[in-house]
């Protein structure tokens, strides 16, 4: 028999302590938005040696010395702002403010910040290298530049459809609230962000420079597909693990010794290990679907269980 159990009432004076926290959520939305809003704008200053005005001196952004272009520096921006986006839903928990407004602030936060903002980039990135006719834009001569520019906005067009769709999901009282349905907006930005930034490390992490333009070359011809691709996972019904579910409950001593080795190659080898990882996390959704594809009775077995409400006041746990 399934038990309904009602949370442990935090104390009168904590409880009044976290009412008066209750604005912090927003705070760091607001945070998450401003993020995307300075990405937007210094990849508009990355475009002033293209005719746009005049070039912003590097050493006004030495404050983040790893980033050595504009581009990167506002690929660092989006990550900030991703980085204030997971702060503001633990913030929502523990303060239980969870609202309706605060999760409508948040989709607009992310339409800027994980939806214009990466698709401004990669336009950025692509006519730093593509001049004239092979330039993105709409009506661009060259099939390529057309189709870099159509990539682009497909993009953000699904980003927010895919933001929508997850405002109307989250309102439904059977939502699952232990994975995405989609890829999130923050993984789809933060692999963008991440070909960027690699972009400009690779002959600092390669000693052979020939190697290095090879590899650049291939990122920035593979940027738009990636958009694309990015953007049809977010609309799609493939599920994604949410991020703290990682580290969630017990977990076997492997995954343990899995998450060390991964701090210490990041320790060493920062921008790879980080776009290794995006990358993992936008594969694993389709590996994983393909996977319960062809294991009989996956689907089963992993169908949701009573979810809690969304004030989390009350849940159903069962008792075996």
């Amino acid at each position: 028999m399934p038990i309904i159990a009602r949370a442990t009432t935090p104390h009168p004076r904590r409880r009044r302590r976290l009412r008066s926290m209750r604005f912090l959520p927003s705070v760091l939305t607001l945070g998450n938005l401003l993020c995307g809003f300075a990405a937007i704008y210094f990849t508009q200053r990355a475009m002033f040696p293209l005719g746009a005005g005049d070039e912003i001196p590097m050493s006004h952004i030495r404050i983040l010395p790893r980033f050595p272009s504009i581009l990167s520096f506002a690929a660092g921006m989006v990550f900030l702002g991703m980085f204030f986006d997971m702060l503001d839903g633990l913030a929502a928990r523990v303060t239980r403010s969870t609202t309706d407004f605060g999760g409508q602030l948040d989709s607009l936060a992310d339409m800027v910040t994980c939806g214009i903002a990466p698709a401004a980039l990669m336009i950025a990135f692509m006519l730093q290298h593509f001049k004239g006719d092979a330039a993105p834009s709409p009506i661009s001569e060259n099939p390529f530049g057309r189709l870099s520019w159509a990539c682009a906005a497909a993009y953000v067009a699904l980003a927010a459809v895919r933001l929508a769709r997850y405002n109307v999901e989250h309102a439904q009282a059977d939502f699952d609230y232990r994975t995405f349905r989609g890829l999130p907006s923050p993984g789809a930005a933060g692999l963008l962000c991440m070909f960027i930034i690699l972009y400009d490390q690779l002959p600092l992490i390669l000693s052979d420079l020939a190697t290095a333009e090879l590899l650049q070359e291939l990122l920035v011809y593979a940027i738009p597909g990636v958009s694309l691709l990015a953007g049809c996972l977010m609309v799609s019904s493939i599920r994604y693990r949410r991020f703290h579910s990682y580290l969630q409950g017990r977990r076997p001593f492997w995954q343990l010794v899995t998450v060390i080795l991964l701090f210490a190659a990041f320790w060493a080898y920062k921008t790879p290990t980080l776009f290794a990882l995006m990358l993992c996390y936008v594969l694993s959704g389709p590996t994983g679907h393909f996977v319960r594809i062809l294991r009989p009775g996956a689907r089963q077995r992993e169908a949701p269980t009573p979810a809690a409400t969304r004030n989390g006041e009350w849940r159903i746990a069962n008792n075996e």
